[in-house]
């Protein structure tokens, strides 16, 4: 792809990608109230040790804006990546920023409005500080877009679809307190997560079975992810689920990716191999899980999000996810490949 065809793809996808996100933001963000009045339910007369404690549901509702939040910003480095390095991940970064800042100041002021109204702030939030920062971190000098901004984002998203299956808000502990609307969050944030896969890896391919397996295997993951619950869908929560679901979200940037035959080969042979231990030891995950976790602590905390006696975030695990989702790609050649782009004539121009 070239010129402004080029850049139609990934803005596309990454429009598409911030929605979801926005909406499954504004799901939680909106229910808070409903939140802390099901936690006053539970705590009441007849509470046991397998109803949610003091402040758990929150902190599973504050998890649930922080994936949405993942959601929004890889959607901004899709809708970025056609322009310069510099510019897409000046742009990024400043939307995660206001992604941030907006899930504090916003958050309480939506508690309880409309959905709608709350999607369409946060949205604008996002794409206007992207925007604004991309503008600020323009360079003078001929550069071409950068593939990173993708990359980033594939790995991003697909560090965070797993974790989803660990907040266990379907589980019999929480499925009978949480509000309908924060329920409708998870299968939300998978939904906009299995999308920003597909956009990130489609538009890394450069072959049209690639194109395909990029939009097939996301759609695999959210098939294994989610089940019919009622009207609607939940998270499944199976323990064999994240690994799976991991492998599945992963392959299409992981494998696709690789210029040879053999590297697709080698490529997959470890993902393969990586998904068959996940999938029989989850408890592998853990770890990752537990070190993200505090980290999307630190980035909710402002937000009222605290860990009481019961609960622990897990959404930021997919960060640690995602960082060992890149590290396979650095001894390959990973600057060499993501982070330059062919030239006309077909010769490596580092951006």
């Amino acid at each position: 792809m070239s010129g402004a065809r080029g850049a139609v793809a990934p803005v596309a996808g990454g429009a598409v990608v911030v929605v979801l996100g926005s909406w499954a933001w504004a799901l939680a963000a909106t229910s808070m109230g409903a939140v802390q009045a099901a936690e006053a339910r539970a705590l009441g007369p007849g509470h046991t040790p397998d109803m949610p404690g003091q402040d758990e549901l929150a902190l599973v509702a504050h998890d649930a804006r922080l994936a949405a939040m993942v959601v929004v910003v890889c959607g901004v480095l899709v809708g970025l990546s056609a322009l310069r390095r510099r510019e897409a991940l000046a742009g990024a970064a400043g939307a995660a920023a206001a992604v941030v800042v907006a899930n504090v100041v916003l958050g309480p002021v939506v508690d309880g409005g409309s959905v709608l109204v709350a999607g369409v702030c946060l949205a604008v939030v996002a794409c206007s500080a992207g925007a604004l920062a991309a503008r600020v971190g323009a360079v003078r000098a001929a550069a071409r877009p950068s593939r990173l901004p993708l990359v980033l984002a594939a790995a991003l998203a697909a560090g965070t679809l797993p974790v989803l299956v660990l907040q266990g808000m379907t589980s019999d502990r929480y499925v009978e307190w949480v509000p309908p609307a924060l329920a409708t969050a998870n299968p939300a944030t998978a939904l906009g997560l299995g999308v920003a896969v597909a956009a990130a890896s489609g538009v890394l391919a450069r072959r049209t079975a690639d194109v395909v397996v990029a939009v097939l295997l996301p759609l695999a993951a959210l098939a294994v992810l989610l089940q019919p619950s009622g009207s609607g869908w939940q998270v499944r929560e199976d323990l064999w689920v994240p690994g799976v679901v991991l492998g599945l979200a992963a392959a299409p940037a992981l494998v696709t990716t690789r210029g040879s035959a053999r590297g697709r080969v080698v490529a997959a042979a470890v993902l393969a191999a990586a998904v068959g231990v996940m999938a029989l030891v989850p408890h592998v995950l853990l770890l990752p899980v537990v070190v993200g976790g505090m980290f999307g602590l630190v980035v909710t905390g402002p937000a009222g999000a605290y860990v009481n006696y019961d609960g622990l975030p897990v959404v930021g695990g997919g960060l640690v996810l995602a960082a060992l989702l890149l590290l396979p790609q650095v001894p390959t050649g990973w600057l060499h490949r993501h982070w330059a782009a062919p030239d006309a004539a077909g010769r490596t121009v580092v951006s």
